[in-house]
Order: C-alpha cells, then structure tokens, then sequence
C-alpha cells in the first residue's frame, strides 16, 4: 500500500501544484506591425504565331524521269556518229534528269507557307510584404516585455498568471 502511494504521488506532475491560473491586465506600451519581403516567382506562357515554310516533295520522281527522257533524246540528236550518239544520250540523260528533279523540287516547294504556334514559358519574379504578427511591448508589474501576437491588441492586454512554486 506505501508503494502505490509513493508512485501515485510521483505521478503527479509539478504543475499541479502551482495555483490557479487568474487573468490579469497589462498596459500596452507599443504595437508594430511585421512584415517579411518574400520573392515570388510565377509562370507565364507567351506565345506567337509564325510562318514556316512547307516541305512537300509531290514530284514523286516525274521530273527526273521527264528530264531524263528529254536530255538523253536531245544528247542523241546532238551526235553525229553512232558512238557520239550514244555518249551524247548517256550524258544528256543525266544532266536532264538533274535539271528536272531541281526545278520539279524548287516549283513544289515555292511559296507554300504554314501557320506554327510556338510558346515559351516565362518566369517573373515579384517581391511581396507577407504579415507576420504585431511585436508588442507592454508593462507589467513595473517591468516591460515584448510577445508577437497575431492581432493589435489595443492599448490594454489580457494576461494569464500562474504561480508556481520554486521547490
């Protein structure tokens, strides 16, 4: 029985033994507000139409073979024996068929233009006053001390006493 006695007490935490808590007032000497500046960085999407060319090969091959055909007839008309007729052929198929492929490919790609939206994200940054509380400093039984409260508390504030003894 002296055991659970002596623990009981034990467990009974020193705070018990202070006296109960009463209110009273304490003058206000001053409340300032405070005030952080923070950076704060937001988004923004700019965007912008533009014209792009379009690359579109519709020739499929037809001005190389039609400048093929008509270059090696023309290198063939040009020669006058058989053996320059041939050659004349041969190298005239090849330059036609060049010639043909660049103009077809420069005619199919001549003015055709297309609309692109391009878009960029960017970042601006701006300073911003963020509250953090009023510093007060009051009197108190002849003695000033300073508290940060969420709210002005006026020329007059509530305070909470509790004596505890010193053991």
């Amino acid at each position: 029985m002296k055991r659970f006695g002596l623990i009981s007490l034990l467990a009974i935490p020193l705070t018990s033994l202070a006296g109960p808590a009463v209110f009273e007032e304490a003058r206000v000497i001053s409340a300032t507000p405070v005030y952080e500046q923070v950076s704060i960085e937001r988004p923004s999407q700019h965007c912008w139409i533009e014209q792009v060319p379009v690359r579109v090969n519709r020739d499929h091959g037809v001005g190389l073979v039609v400048g093929g055909v008509l270059g090696g007839a023309l290198g063939n008309a040009v020669g006058h024996s058989k053996r320059n007729k041939q050659v004349g052929a041969v190298v005239g198929s090849v330059l036609g068929a060049t010639v043909g492929n660049a103009i077809a490919k420069n005619r199919a790609n001549r003015g055709a233009m297309r609309s692109v939206e391009n878009c960029q994200t960017i970042y601006h940054t701006d300073q911003e006053d963020r509250f953090l509380g009023y510093d007060v400093d009051y009197e108190f039984n002849g003695r000033n001390y300073r508290v940060r409260t969420q709210s002005d508390p006026g020329s007059v504030m509530q305070l909470r006493v509790t004596h505890t003894p010193v053991i």
